[in-house]
């Protein structure tokens, strides 16, 4: 039964054995009959192991149910450093629990990084299997630096129609000469807050840099049609930590509003 349980041989076992009561230079197993039976020495080496054992599962355990107090949210790069970082100390002190944030967009793989609950945009078609709750619309406008000099416009990849409907939504041609194209939208925001030129931005990304004046959005935001949306692999009902960060983030973002 030892052999089977340890996945080794009988005979690994027995040497193991031997090995033991050379180290203790007493007996381990004493016949009764027909059987082996613990010695003394056995019997005490025996209690001993099962009491740390017992120690070392209850600590596993601990382990364990730390790793299952923190919640694991996949979010979009820019809006997690801009947005929801920046307000994790707070939800923490709130709620007492901690949150992981992993920074992806797209596609969400539940599994794969072990994620609980996943902020995205609907640029994408998600699986219908998914539980999603609206969070929020997105706004989005043009900002800029105090005094820019430089008159073009940025553009990022990820978001290649933005100022096109944006002109169209407002009726606004906004007059830029140039067009600077960056590979994400972070990379774009940053050349804004570098003079680079007029990046047109979701509002969640900018929120300290125009309270501060540091960037100016003379048009304000509008929606674009677009919104965010928190996804599950599981209902949210059935996760009460899932729930506390849903109540809590649209509340965060009513705020803006």
């Amino acid at each position: 039964m030892a052999a089977e349980k340890l996945s080794v041989t009988h005979s690994a076992v027995s040497k193991q054995i031997k090995l033991l009561e050379q180290y203790f230079a007493e007996a381990l197993f004493v016949k009764s009959g027909r059987n082996l039976v613990l010695s003394a020495t056995g019997q005490c080496l025996y209690e001993t192991c099962q009491a740390a054992f017992n120690t070392l599962e209850l600590g596993l355990q601990k382990i364990n149910k730390k790793q299952n107090d923190d919640l694991v949210v996949s979010c979009e790069p820019t809006l997690a450093m801009k947005w929801l970082i920046p307000r994790m100390a707070q939800f923490q002190a709130e709620y007492q629990f901690n949150l992981v944030v992993l920074a992806a967009g797209g596609q969400v793989d539940f599994k794969r990084h072990t994620i609980d609950i996943a902020l995205r945009r609907n640029d994408f078609i998600w699986s219908q299997n998914l539980y999603a709750e609206k969070i929020a619309d997105e706004y989005m406008g043009p900002v800029h630096i105090p005094n820019l000099t430089l008159k073009q416009k940025l553009h990022t990849y990820t978001r290649p129609r933005a100022w096109q409907d944006w002109m169209e939504r407002t009726g606004i041609d906004f007059p830029l000469y140039h067009d600077v194209f960056f590979e994400r939208f972070f990379l774009a925001l940053q050349g804004a807050l570098g003079g680079v030129g007029v990046a047109l931005v979701s509002q969640w990304m900018v929120e300290q840099e125009i309270n501060q004046g540091i960037l100016q959005a003379p048009y304000g935001f509008i929606p674009d049609g677009s919104a965010y949306y928190l996804l599950s692999e599981t209902d949210f009902t059935t996760h009460p930590k899932k729930m506390l960060f849903l109540q809590w983030i649209r509340k965060e973002m009513a705020k803006m509003r």
